[in-house]
């Protein structure tokens, strides 16, 4: 499947056809796969409006929210 065609007014229709979009990209991952699919394209996003992620330290780990 093509990357889904937005129109430039957002509709539902538009969240019905990126949802399909995404599972049709993710129907057969693994869960891990998916969760890094997913991660990914949050990090992108994040990146693309210029948000920097903050880091939360819980005991010796750091984890990226």
């Amino acid at each position: 499947m093509n990357k889904p065609d937005i129109s430039p007014n957002f509709t539902v229709d538009d969240i019905h056809i990126i949802r399909e979009f995404n599972w049709e990209q993710t129907k057969n991952l693994s869960e891990a796969e998916r969760t890094s699919y997913y991660k990914k394209k949050a990090l992108d996003f994040l990146k693309e409006a210029g948000i920097v992620p903050q880091k939360k330290v819980y005991g010796y780990e750091q984890i990226v929210m």
